[in-house]
């Protein structure tokens, strides 16, 4: 997933593990988090009416200046193997990303499967505790929002 455990605590600014760096900011907007993995957290959400949502929270890389990127992803489909997008329902996707003031929809891997979901990404130097939170919050409703519509409600 990007970096290995002794760079990510290299480049955390506390110098901390990539999971205690963030449990320490989720602790100061009252999240908690459920840890996956040395390099991987879940922020459960519970969005009343039974709607429930998680945020994956992981190392992404580093910018050029060596600072640590947080990926925060909220999946609301598994993507089958082999699997496509058909044109109509990308370029929808791509509209939805040119309206959206915080966040995009994107595919990714979370724990060895496919997901269609809605990530954002903060720089770990410069995060302050409120934007942690509002990555996390933002991209779990979306994604829910979007389940809410197909009549789910799985992740």
């Amino acid at each position: 997933m990007g970096l290995e455990r002794e760079a990510m605590a290299k480049v955390t600014p506390s110098g901390q593990d990539f999971v205690q760096f963030i449990q320490t900011v989720a602790a100061k907007v009252q999240l908690g988090v459920q840890v996956k993995g040395p390099d991987m957290v879940v922020v459960p959400w519970d969005f009343g009416e039974g709607r429930l949502q998680n945020t994956y929270i992981r190392p992404l890389g580093q910018t050029g200046a060596g600072h640590l990127i947080i990926g925060f992803f909220s999946p609301c489909m598994k993507i089958a193997t082999g699997a496509e997008l058909d044109l109509k329902a990308a370029l929808e996707f791509l509209r939805k990303n040119a309206r959206m003031p915080h966040g995009a929809w994107a595919i990714a891997s979370v724990q060895g499967e496919e997901y269609l979901g809605v990530q954002d990404t903060q720089i770990a130097q410069t995060m302050q505790p409120e934007e942690f939170h509002a990555s996390a919050v933002v991209v779990a409703k979306v994604a829910d929002d979007y389940e809410k519509q197909a009549g789910k409600d799985v992740f």
